[in-house]
């Protein structure tokens, strides 16, 4: 079920586009955190939120990469991991929380506090609407693209059974049956502006 979020009427953009939304915290405007906008660029729409600091580079699933997976670590601070093993529901019910796609590799700051004495976190945008390159394994054109189940992973994967429910969360629909260099073209809706 798509999620329904608060708007950003004029979002502050600290790097210009929300394809490039990398900004370190303490932030300029921490009330859009948890919020979405529509770009008028592009058409798409996107969700600010930010990384845990625990998304690194030594985690079974790696660093954030672009077209990777976001889910859900704590909705009500609008914090997301590429990790499902971190999801705020558990490693088994992940699939069923993602928050977005990752259009950037963001950055991280383990271990590292802001002049506010607070963990040092990145703000970035999750698109929610509109098409990129997902993180798959696996691609046929025209079908639903579900989060994978596979453990460490945080990518897409086509449903087969075209008479049954996805057993976990529709990201959109594929557009295209290729890979290319570990992703593939995806129409995503994950989530409404209102």
């Amino acid at each position: 079920m798509a999620q329904v979020y608060p708007r950003i009427s004029t979002p502050y953009m600290p790097n210009g586009v929300p394809t490039a939304t990398n900004a370190k915290s303490p932030y300029y405007a921490p009330g859009e955190l948890g919020c979405a906008f529509n770009d008028q660029n592009t058409g798409s729409a996107y969700l600010r939120v930010q990384l845990d600091s625990g998304a690194t580079a030594s985690t079974p699933v790696g660093a954030v990469a672009a077209g990777q997976l976001a889910f859900w670590k704590n909705q009500a601070t609008a914090t997301v991991t590429n990790d499902k093993r971190m999801c705020d529901v558990g490693p088994s019910g992940a699939i069923n929380r993602v928050a977005g796609i990752f259009t950037v590799a963001v950055s991280t700051a383990p271990g590292t506090n802001d002049s506010t004495g607070q963990p040092v976190l990145y703000m970035c945008d999750l698109l929610i609407q509109g098409q990129i390159n997902v993180a798959a394994n696996s691609a046929l054109i025209g079908a639903v693209a579900t989060a994978d189940t596979t453990a460490n992973t945080s990518r897409v994967v086509y449903t087969t059974g075209v008479n049954t429910a996805p057993v976990s969360q529709p990201v959109g629909v594929f557009a295209s049956s290729t890979i290319t260099s570990s992703q593939a073209p995806v129409d995503v809706q994950l989530g409404f502006i209102q």
